[in-house]
């Protein structure tokens, strides 16, 4: 495996290369449906719109906050401010209430961080919303540092670049639902663990260099990845 000039080679407790593994968050750890969904029925509700389609809804999920703004903007145009405005804060209010981890995300924090990886967050949402699903969920302990959707970043690739300039382990390794976290981290000569089980449609995790069914399964993906030969 090839490291960054330069760099140290840093030993992780499993015996394979200490990395700096950065997560997505939205069907990564996040099981981001039990939150979105219900705070984009109660608005629309609210509002007098048609409930919306769950897989419309679904769609949005790991994109750009950007984007899913403007689909919800689109449903109202005449009340698009106010609709995104009440969406939002419901969806912060649900984040503790109703959001919930995937089964198997805590016990692999542990296991990578007790075996001395360094680990990171990045995120499509925006700032607010990633600091409320860290904290609702005690979280924010494993993370060395925390990126999210806007300025300075303009993309997950932007994120990643911030996250290693900031931290010497190598290799890095991307864990995330969706195609742009799999062509961030290969942008960075990183490698990337695809979560199967989050929001991703066929096709998105392809070029992964690995796949988790479940969260239980990356610890030992992330050794398999960084054990040379």
């Amino acid at each position: 495996m090839n490291h960054a000039p330069g760099l140290a080679i840093l030993r992780a407790a499993s015996g394979g290369t200490m990395a700096l593994i950065v997560f997505d968050i939205d069907g990564t750890l996040l099981q981001t449906d039990r939150v979105t969904i219900a705070a984009v029925c109660e608005s629309f509700a609210a509002f007098g719109l048609p409930e919306p389609d769950a897989k419309a809804v679904r769609a949005t999920f790991g994109q750009p906050v950007e984007e899913y703004e403007a689909w919800l903007a689109a449903q109202c145009p005449k009340r698009a401010a106010e609709l995104v405005a009440a969406t939002n804060a419901r969806e912060l209010e649900l984040i503790g209430e109703a959001g919930r981890l995937y089964p198997g995300v805590r016990a692999a924090l542990e296991t990578l961080r007790g075996t001395g990886h360094r680990l990171a967050v990045f995120s499509n949402g925006h700032e607010a919303y990633v600091r409320e699903v860290l904290e609702a969920h005690a979280l924010g302990g494993f993370f060395a540092l925390v990126c999210a959707r806007g300025a300075p970043y303009a993309d997950k690739s932007a994120m990643l670049a911030c996250i290693l300039e900031r931290f010497p382990e190598r290799p890095l390794i991307v864990v995330g639902d969706r195609e742009d976290d799999i062509s961030s981290a290969h942008a960075h000569d990183g490698l990337a663990i695809g979560a199967a089980y989050g929001f991703g449609q066929a096709g998105e995790l392809r070029d992964a260099n690995a796949v988790a069914r479940d969260p239980s399964a990356i610890p030992s993906l992330v050794t398999e990845l960084t054990v040379e030969p």
